[in-house]
């Protein structure tokens, strides 16, 4: 008898530790889904960005696309600068 209830004792705080992993396990999950879900919410939007700007560079005439890449480069070559004087 006492052997019995020993063993179902231990019976019992195996489920429900094994219940409690499978709760964290899930929860774990839920967390990685929401990360998951926001990136391609993200990446959404910075496709309709990427988009927009394509077809606002489309309509500019051939001297504002000069100008608008030349601004580009500018600020490119200055975070370029920036990160190599930082290092």
């Amino acid at each position: 008898m006492i052997v019995g209830r020993i063993l179902r004792g231990i019976l019992d705080a195996l489920k429900f530790y094994g219940l409690l992993m499978h709760y964290i396990w899930l929860r774990i999950v839920y967390v990685y889904l929401h990360i998951k879900y926001y990136c391609v919410k993200v990446g959404g939007a910075a496709l309709i960005e990427a988009v927009e700007i394509w077809y606002s560079i489309k309509t500019m005439s051939k001297e504002n696309r000069v100008i608008f890449a030349a601004c580009i480069a500018v600020s490119i070559y200055g975070l370029s600068l920036v990160t190599l004087t930082r290092m």
